[in-house]
């Protein structure tokens, strides 16, 4: 699966196509999202705040259940959306009171936590391109999220892992340490929604990169590296599973 061919497309294709190897990578990769996102709620847990996140740390235990009884990509898509609303309910609950949401919001963002999270997002999705793109694959032609115009589906599917891992967590900790709050928002003149302002921006890249950068040993086996590095040998690993049938599982942190 190289650039620059026609033939060289077609597993990547005929796995996009394949209902069955789709929903195993689906699968995988739904399940590592949902277990990252309950690590990440059992850390940031305050004594406060126990019922509502114990509550949906039960629910993204029970939605993994779901998920690998699931046959189809529209039944683990809808049980990775019930738990996202559960689940960024208690993030926001997790939140300082002014920064507070009570759910997610993204066209347009609502919020400064929202629009920081969104942006943080946007800026994991482009590595992950590249991360595609150096691998050999295409990063339009997705498995769990199906192809779209203009959209790099399969980058979609593989920084859902990320996304608790490495965006949420760098959001809550901005906001619970007070490096991001409400003056780092302006709001649209002509339209709704609030957008970071210039100092937010800088504020969450500088936090970004330093948790892109920051080494783990736990996620792969016999693999030690940046998260960064992480991204870019699950784009590697994704590539082999496409081309030879290698296994290929998602990354859960402890």
């Amino acid at each position: 699966m190289r650039a620059g061919g026609a033939v060289g497309w077609c597993p990547q294709l005929g796995a996009s196509d394949d209902p069955g190897r789709a929903v195993t990578f689906g699968r995988a990769v739904v399940t590592a999202k949902l277990s990252n996102q309950a690590v990440l709620l059992h850390r940031s847990r305050r004594q406060e705040r126990h019922d509502q996140v114990d509550a949906a740390i039960l629910g993204l235990i029970r939605s993994i259940d779901t998920v690998a009884g699931a046959t189809s990509r529209d039944e683990i898509m809808g049980a990775e959306g019930a738990a996202a609303r559960a689940y960024f309910a208690a993030l926001g609950a997790l939140l300082p009171a002014p920064l507070r949401f009570a759910t997610r919001s993204r066209r347009p963002p609502l919020d400064v936590i929202n629009s920081a999270l969104s942006f943080g997002y946007t800026l994991l999705l482009g590595e992950a391109v590249t991360a595609l793109t150096a691998a050999g694959l295409d990063p339009a032609i997705g498995l769990l999220h199906t192809p779209a115009d203009r959209r790099p589906s399969l980058a979609l599917d593989l920084i859902e892992e990320f996304r608790p891992y490495v965006v949420d967590q760098v959001v809550l900790h901005l906001a619970r340490t007070g490096r991001l709050g409400l003056e780092h928002g302006s709001e649209e003149t002509d339209r709704a929604g609030v957008l970071l302002n210039r100092e937010g921006r800088a504020v969450l890249i500088d936090a970004y990169e330093q948790r892109m950068a920051t080494v783990t040993r736990s996620a792969l086996p016999g693999f030690t590296g940046s998260i960064r590095r992480h991204l870019h040998r699950q784009a590697q690993r994704l590539a082999a599973w496409v081309e030879r049938d290698v296994p290929w599982d998602g990354l859960e942190w402890r």
